[in-house]
């Protein structure tokens, strides 16, 4: 585990009174970091559309 790992631990540790958004640290993240892929959210799909019926 690197330092700056180690530092950022800490100090959410010591901060523990400070709310902190995760869907805003996400989105931040994925802004940082765009070269990761893209997953479709697979909790928008169709899920009441006939056609993809299995059985």
């Amino acid at each position: 585990m690197g330092e700056e790992r180690l530092t950022g631990l800490c100090l959410m540790s010591v901060h523990r009174d400070i709310h902190v958004n995760v869907s805003d640290i996400v989105k931040q993240f994925a802004r940082q970091n765009p070269r990761k892929m893209k997953l479709p959210c697979i909790l928008e799909s169709d899920l009441g559309n006939d056609d993809n019926d299995l059985s």
